[in-house]
């Protein structure tokens, strides 16, 4: 990934200030908890009024971007001015294929364990918010960790690796206040987090840019909301599914398979070379004023 960027600090603090403050609110629009549920709001208000946080936090991090480092956001999104968006609707295929694939064997194997519910009015709400909204939640996430915070630490360490671990971590630490790491236990939650940091990370870095990332992160969080929900789930919606009972470690499980397939087909689509990933990173140009 292009790693032209001063240092990471000002938007960085902002991230860690606002997660202090209020851990729920920045652990992805999955902060959508069950005690927001049992509040008795509507479960779509609800979810709108989440996910529309990230369209602030956005704009926040693009305004100190702009301010503190004199880069426009799609530099930070691929280094350069101009967004590739046949990327994220490559990403959003991808990922969003091998995630009905996994459900519908689930589904086959059991059908038992899931639960239909369909309410027409309701459903068509909730499918509007998640296609509208999500997208930008998901987006403003891969901005931050795999586009804003990845570069800054290639620019620190000179080092690829350091920039897809380091922002993988934080990213799944920056999820630990889900409810789901409560019913389900915090390592087996953390480990299937980093994965999925990892994964956008490293397709990030392959591709020298994110806009991959953002396409699967966005229909990760879309089926997520719209498909299945569980017990204990961050995404309470009105989805058209609900399972009974969920295994965290299959599902771990099933991520790294999914991990490596969504991996090898965009390898093989970009013809990626995986050997930059050792390659030193370039020390960041000069801003010139």
């Amino acid at each position: 990934m292009a790693a032209n960027t001063v240092g990471a600090i000002p938007l960085f603090l902002v991230l860690i200030a606002s997660w202090i403050q209020n851990p729920q609110q920045l652990t992805d629009m999955n902060s959508f908890s069950q005690g927001g549920m049992m509040s008795g709001i509507d479960s779509n208000l609800f979810l709108a009024s989440m996910v529309f946080s990230f369209v602030v936090f956005l704009a926040t991090a693009i305004w100190i971007i702009k301010t503190f480092h004199g880069r426009s956001w799609t530099e930070v999104i691929n280094g350069t001015k101009r967004v590739r968006w046949s990327r994220f609707f490559v990403g959003l295929a991808v990922w969003g294929t091998l995630m009905v694939v996994s459900f519908v064997i689930s589904y086959m194997t059991d059908p038992d364990n899931f639960e239909f519910r369909f309410e027409p009015v309701r459903f068509i709400i909730l499918t509007i918010i998640s296609l509208t909204m999500i997208p930008i939640q998901s987006s403003c996430e891969e901005f931050v960790f795999r586009g804003y915070l990845a570069q800054g630490v290639a620019s620190w360490t000179g080092s690829r690796l350091w920039a897809l671990l380091i922002p993988s971590v934080l990213f799944a630490l920056m999820h630990s206040a889900n409810p789901e790491v409560a019913k389900y236990g915090f390592g087996v939650m953390m480990a299937n987090y980093f994965l999925i940091g990892l994964t956008f990370g490293l397709i990030s870095l392959l591709d020298d840019g994110i806009e991959l990332a953002m396409g699967a992160h966005s229909i990760n969080n879309i089926l997520g909301s719209i498909l299945m929900t569980y017990e204990g789930s961050a995404l309470r919606t009105d989805a058209l599914f609900k399972a009974k009972i969920i295994n965290p470690s299959e599902d771990l499980f099933i991520g790294v398979i999914s991990s490596v397939v969504f991996i090898a087909i965009l390898a093989f689509i970009y013809k990626w070379k995986f050997g930059i990933l050792t390659r030193r990173v370039p020390p960041p140009s000069p801003v010139l004023s």
